[in-house]
Formats: structure tokens, C-alpha cells, sequence
């Protein structure tokens, strides 16, 4: 006779809910059911990687994780492999029945949200754990290679993810361990493009909204009838400077990465090292220096 608990993991994967429901009834020690040869996963990470809304709740509902969030031996939580495989549905059900395991991160140190960055599928997914009132996801949270979750939304394409990162307040300068920025892994030239753009909509807006304040501020100190200093020529100069030399730093960054022809792009975030660039081409070596007739000295030795 077949083990419950091999039977319960069956009837999970055909998505029956009567017959998991039996075998629970009967066999109410084998809930979480954890299967040791499949990296500990429990019955609500089999549901949840395999999208299963109505097993997810049924399993919930009789107490799975009531008393601690249940990981696996990659320290995965089910709402991990609910974005990891774009299960949208299964991950909203989660991330609102278990706020507390939103900013869980496993053994890469990635989260929920670095997961759902990863796959296209799980983009709805990123506003829901991004605006949890008790538990928020951090949009700039690092993996242990310094990843960040909008690196992994470049590296998987997802213009989508891309924006609403940005909009949350994701730093698109952020540099990983290898030193890469996430403009770096852009799939395609026309996704690095959008990116840019993205980009500086940004910064235009957060300059356009620094603005509004300011002069909301001088309205309302006027209407007061509290001193307003006046501004110099030199000091609104000065200023203006100021506003110039930010969207330079921006500029240069963006164009330190542009050239998907002539510079080798990085591998995906935790695809290996990345092969680091030089700013002007192979640095020249000295040992293929030509040298003067005579004495066989290089011209970098007699210079």
C-alpha cells in the first residue's frame, strides 16, 4: 500500500482538493508533510510552486504555517516559490495570509520581491509586497552579490517590473558586487534604451516635484506675511549649476554602459563573474613593445 504521505503529495500535484482534504482528515500528523528528498519542501511549498490557489487555502485553513513560516533546505519560503514561478494568485494569498515572511530572504539572500523581479510572470506580484502596510518590501534590498532587485528585473527583460522599481524609489546606480549597475544587463538595445529613458523621466520628475515644493513654501510664507529673502542673480546661477552637475553625474553614469557593441556585457545576476571592462579597450602590454635596435631595451625602460 502506497504511504499517505507519498498519496498526499500526488493528489497536491493533481490539484485535488477533496482527496487532499481525506487525506488530511485521516492522516492529520502528515499536514506539512515535508519530503526530505525534495529539499525538505512542505505540502504548501508543493502548492504554492505549482500555482494551486484552493490546495494553498485548504492547506492554510487547517493550519499549515500557523505557528512558523515553513522553509525548505535552500531556506525558501512558499511565497519565495510562488514568485519564483510566477504564481501571482498563490503569491497575493500568501504575502496577505503571512505579511511576516515578506522580508525573509533564503540562502542567495534574495527575497520575495529579488524573486518576483526575476520572473515576468510575478510582476503584478511586486506592487502587493512593495506596499504591505506591515511588513514592506525594501526596493533596494542586496543579495549576497550585491543584486538588487532591479538588477534582476533587467537581467529577465520585464520593462514592466522595471518602472514600477523606479517608481518606488530603486537607486538605477546601484552597483552589485562585480560593479555593475542594473542598466548593465539589459537584455536588448531597445530595453537598455527604455531604461534610459525611464531614468531620466525620473529624475526630471523628482526635480519638477523639488521645484513645486519650493515655490509652494514661498506662497505660502508670503501669504504669512513671513520675510522672503530675495535671490541673487549669483545665487539662482549658483543653483542652477547645481540642478546641471546632477543630471551630469546621471549622464555619465548612463553613458559609462552604453555600447552594446564594442563592450561586453556582464552575465545575468548570479550567473557567474562577468568579465570587467576597461574604459579604453585592453590596456597595452609591455612585453609586446617594440625595441631599440642595439641594446634590446624597451622604449618604457630608456623613456
Amino acid at each position: 500500500m502506497i504511504e499517505a504521505s507519498t498519496r498526499l503529495r500526488r493528489a497536491i500535484l493533481l490539484n485535488d482538493v477533496l482527496l487532499v482534504q481525506r487525506i488530511i482528515r485521516n492522516n492529520p500528523h502528515f499536514l506539512q508533510n515535508p519530503d526530505f528528498a525534495d529539499k525538505s519542501n512542505t505540502s504548501l511549498h508543493l502548492a504554492a510552486s505549482h500555482g494551486f490557489p484552493e490546495i494553498c487555502t485548504l492547506l492554510i485553513s487547517l493550519g499549515h504555517d500557523a505557528n512558523e513560516i515553513s522553509r525548505n533546505s535552500d531556506h525558501d519560503t512558499p511565497l519565495m516559490l510562488a514568485a519564483r514561478n510566477g504564481n501571482y494568485e498563490v503569491g497575493t494569498l500568501l504575502a496577505k495570509q503571512f505579511p511576516r515572511c515578506i522580508p525573509f530572504y533564503n540562502k542567495q539572500g534574495m527575497d520575495a520581491l529579488a524573486l518576483a523581479a526575476q520572473c515576468p510572470g510575478s510582476t503584478s506580484l511586486i506592487p502587493i509586497l512593495l506596499q504591505d502596510e506591515s511588513f514592506p518590501a525594501r526596493a533596494d534590498v542586496q543579495d549576497l552579490d550585491g543584486n538588487t532587485p532591479l538588477h534582476h528585473a533587467s537581467a529577465s527583460g520585464s520593462l514592466k517590473a522595471l518602472r514600477i522599481l523606479l517608481a518606488a524609489g530603486a537607486n538605477p546606480l546601484a552597483k552589485n558586487n562585480h560593479d555593475w549597475t542594473p542598466l548593465a544587463y539589459s537584455q536588448t538595445v531597445a530595453a537598455e534604451v527604455y531604461f534610459k529613458n525611464l531614468i531620466q523621466e525620473m529624475e526630471k520628475r523628482r526635480q519638477d516635484g523639488a521645484r513645486a515644493s519650493e515655490e509652494l513654501f514661498r506662497k505660502k510664507m508670503a501669504a504669512a506675511g513671513g520675510g522672503v529673502r530675495l535671490v541673487s542673480k549669483q545665487e539662482q546661477d549658483e543653483g542652477a549649476m547645481g540642478d546641471g552637475e546632477d543630471e551630469q553625474i546621471i549622464d555619465d553614469a548612463l553613458k559609462r554602459h552604453w555600447s552594446p557593441v564594442d563592450r561586453r556585457r556582464p552575465g545575468t545576476p548570479g550567473g557567474g563573474t562577468p568579465v570587467m571592462r576597461h574604459e579604453w579597450g585592453s590596456p597595452p602590454l609591455l612585453g609586446h613593445m617594440r625595441t631599440r635596435s642595439g641594446d634590446g631595451r624597451s622604449r618604457a625602460e630608456s623613456g
